[in-house]
């Protein structure tokens, strides 16, 4: 096989506060991101494709009316 099913596009991720030389990237795969820092790699999950690439905290979230952000609706 000679080509590949499809290729990632990897975006480069600011570093603040770190020590040294650390290149960050993300790319976006079916459910979520790869994310790679350095020579580890990690699959965060984000279905709907929201994280902005500076924080992942649920208040960050827009949200359509009547949508509830992440809460269940039995509390």
């Amino acid at each position: 096989m000679s080509e590949a099913p499809f290729n990632l596009e990897w975006e480069a991720l600011g570093n603040e506060g770190g020590t040294g030389v650390v290149i960050s990237q993300r790319a976006r795969v079916f459910g979520g991101w790869l994310v790679l820092v350095g020579p580890s790699l990690a699959f965060v999950p984000d279905p709907e494709g929201r994280w902005d690439g500076e924080d992942f905290g649920d208040e960050d979230y827009e949200y359509e009316e009547g949508e509830e952000g992440g809460e269940d609706e039995d509390e």
